[in-house]
């Protein structure tokens, strides 16, 4: 049986559980393209980070933060921005941003667990409707009638099946997204103290050079 004789079998509770398995199918290419490390972690953004505490000029972390642009960039640009203010306004100036880039990583992730909920219920809707045909088929025609009755069993089934197929992929995907951006936004908040304490040190050498000048 091929996948449009099982869309026919059927018949109309298989066309919302195929829209949810392309949504589906969206979300995760989408979201495993985005939430590569190497695209968010930025090898040389992450050096530009230590040699901040004993470098003077900015200029280079600014043009870096322009050419590699992401979530790592915006934080590292949020602390430069910040340089020469108080050390709890650039903590809560890397907090506040920290906060919004972790909220864009993790968008979307929820449709995931969304499909992964309804899709199997709405298996479950169309065996239920299936059910209900062979009843209808039964009593109005007796046990006589097997072609009433494989098309009433043949939806029950291909339903349930297929709500299965797009649930189970879905939730796989859920959580291994959601653990990969968790483990992401775990390496986003370690380079933000990391920058923090960074620009604390530059800050200290700096105000040292001032005091025996």
């Amino acid at each position: 049986m091929n996948l449009w004789q099982w869309i026919v079998a059927g018949r109309v509770m298989m066309y919302p559980i195929a829209v949810a398995s392309l949504i589906g199918l969206a979300v995760i290419i989408e979201r495993f393209i985005v939430l590569r490390r190497s695209r968010i972690i930025v090898p040389e953004l992450a050096a530009a980070v230590d040699m901040l505490g004993t470098s003077r000029d900015l200029s280079g972390a600014y043009a870096l933060c322009a050419a590699k642009p992401g979530p790592f960039a915006n934080i590292v640009r949020a602390g430069l921005d910040h340089a020469e203010a108080d050390w709890t306004v650039i903590r809560d100036v890397l907090q506040e941003t920290g906060r919004r880039e972790s909220t864009l990583l993790t968008r979307r992730i929820g449709v995931l667990d969304t499909v992964a909920a309804i899709s199997p219920l709405m298996g479950l809707l169309g065996t239920v409707l299936g059910m209900i045909r062979i009843f209808a088929a039964v009593s109005s025609a007796g046990v006589g009638n097997p072609e009433a009755l494989s098309g009433g069993i043949s939806e029950a089934m291909v339903t349930t099946a297929a709500g299965l197929f797009v649930g189970i992929p879905a939730l796989v995907a859920h959580n291994s997204l959601d653990a990969r951006a968790d483990r992401l936004i775990f390496d986003l908040e370690t380079y933000a103290s990391r920058l923090l304490d960074a620009l604390r040190r530059r800050q200290q050498e700096t105000g040292a050079a001032a005091a025996r000048a």
